[in-house]
């Protein structure tokens, strides 16, 4: 029945999308010259081959012109691509920022998350592709949309370590592939950039909490690579068999003495841990420090000792696969060793360049700044 059902949808979206492309007058075709006639271009292939972040050779469509993609990380980067005209419609973790994502109605929407998907809406939408994460129901959606020939890719827009390549691949499947290396170019020079600078500094220690209180990160988690990148050193790095993620000992943290502590903010308003493009109010990162530094015992750890205490909202430190994050973490970490990079112009470059949005104050703020 639930075949049936969607199959009657497809089937309906399909015939106004080709009534849609017929109607109107069609101009009059311009008579071709001898040149051209001669020398016909060649014709761009069918279908591409790729490999999405799971492993799997997936065969799509040459270029694919309409996708429905969940997770707003991926969305930004394929917005980064030039290719954000090409997607027809994301999740409501998406949509929900309004501002944001302004193009998109959060009234049709493909589902809640890119774990809860409506899939009589996708069917409807007819697009070539469905773009989900790792973490997504790619296998569940693949086995349902078959049917009706519309292809499942996985592209991870929170995996740091796999930024080249999901770039590549955003750039060959839009066709946009000189913007995907323009934009891929910028992040993967500040990151040489990190590496050259900190060849063999004694790394320091962090302790990263999450926007509640305690829970960490830890190898495995793609917040853990964050700050890999970033040349951190993780206080609980070698307890990860023993340490659950939510589940991190406040006396271990005062044992460990970190010599730098990062914690995330999100807005109340916010549904969800992906954040919103307008931050939070200062007073809410104001309350954050007050609270963290009255911790029983927590005037002994290093990092309050020294004021070396940063605060980043769930928005800001995610773009371009957490590289965001990635650079104003070693900027907080080895100030005097990376002089030339510049955490705010990154963000500012991330907002206006690759995202088309005004650049937005108060995302990040240290310790120093919101004292007294």
């Amino acid at each position: 029945m639930f075949c049936k059902k969607l199959i009657s949808l497809f089937l309906a979206a399909v015939l106004t999308l080709s009534l849609c492309a017929c109607g109107g007058e069609q101009p009059p075709a311009s008579p071709a010259s001898p040149s051209a006639s001669e020398n016909p271009a060649p014709e761009a292939p069918a279908t591409i081959l790729l490999t999405d972040n799971v492993g799997r050779e997936v065969e799509l469509p040459y270029p694919v012109e309409r996708c429905a993609v969940a997770l707003r990380y991926t969305n930004e980067l394929i917005r980064a691509c030039g290719a954000i005209d090409r997607v027809v419609a994301v999740d409501l973790n998406t949509a929900q920022d309004r501002d944001y994502w302004r193009m998109f109605d959060p009234e049709q929407v493909i589902g809640k998350s890119q774990r809860e998907l409506d899939y009589e809406q996708i069917v409807s939408l007819a697009p070539q592709v469905v773009i989900l994460p790792s973490n997504g129901a790619w296998q569940e959606a693949e086995e349902k949309l078959a049917p009706f020939g519309i292809k499942v890719f996985v592209i991870s827009g929170y995996d740091t370590m796999d930024f080249e390549n999901q770039c590549a691949n955003i750039g060959k499947m839009f066709a946009v592939e000189e913007a995907a290396q323009k934009f891929c170019s910028y992040f993967t020079e500040k990151l040489d950039y990190i590496n050259q600078q900190l060849e063999g500094v004694e790394p320091r220690t962090y302790y990263y909490e999450g926007n509640t209180d305690y829970p960490s990160t830890l190898p495995g988690d793609y917040f853990y690579d964050m700050f890999q990148l970033a040349h951190g050193k993780n206080i609980f790095a070698g307890d990860a068999a023993s340490v659950s993620i939510n589940e991190v000992d406040p006396e271990e943290i005062l044992k460990r003495k970190p010599d730098v502590i990062f914690k995330v903010i999100t807005p109340d308003a916010a549904r969800t841990g992906t954040g919103l493009y307008d931050p939070p109010e200062k007073e809410q990162f104001a309350e954050s420090l007050q609270k963290l530094v009255s911790r029983p015992a927590w005037e002994e750890i290093p990092a309050v000792q020294n004021g070396d205490v940063y605060f980043m909202t769930q928005f800001s430190h995610g773009g371009a696969c957490k590289l965001v994050g990635t650079i104003y973490a070693a900027k907080c970490l080895y100030p005097d060793l990376l002089p030339d990079l510049d955490p705010d112009e990154v963000f500012r470059t991330w907002l206006e360049d690759f995202q088309g949005f005004r650049n937005v104050g108060g995302h990040f703020y240290a310790a120093g700044e919101l004292a007294g």
